[in-house]
């Protein structure tokens, strides 16, 4: 077998596993296959969904570092401790380390206009549409 033809390989035919003594005929096993095709694009279209409103968080959480004027406020040491008591509510969730708050703040400021909040919310939509058309290529 030449290393063209190996890297080929046959298309496996649909895992279905019996747990009764049931007829499974090909309707059957198109209409799993199409479950399992919508389930797998429904988990796509989730996580985008949660990194859309992370990145909306993190804009935010850097706007208000700079709209409250949060060093001038309460002092240089205040983003670090903003980190300390993130991490400490919540201990599962990552991006709360002092670092990640400046780049927070940083993203902010260099973006910052009149309508950056309108961009930033255009640019989330079409992130989403585009893989909302992805994966209806994909079921097609």
């Amino acid at each position: 077998m030449t290393q063209e033809n190996a890297d080929i390989q046959p298309q496996a035919e649909p895992h279905i596993v019996k747990s009764h003594d049931i007829h499974i005929d090909a309707d059957y096993a198109d209409w799993i296959a199409d479950i399992k095709s919508r389930y797998r694009s429904a988990q796509v279209k989730a996580a985008v969904k949660v990194n859309a409103e992370k990145l909306l968080f993190n804009w935010q959480l850097g706007r208000d570092l700079v709209q409250k004027k949060a060093e001038e406020r309460w002092g240089a040491g205040v983003v670090e401790q903003v980190s300390l008591d993130l991490k400490r509510e919540f201990p599962d969730a990552d991006g709360f380390s002092t670092s990640n708050l400046w780049y927070m703040k940083k993203w902010y400021l260099f973006y910052a206009d009149g309508d950056a909040e309108e961009k930033l919310q255009r640019a989330v939509g079409e992130l989403q549409s585009s893989v909302n058309q992805a994966v209806i290529k994909k079921a097609f």
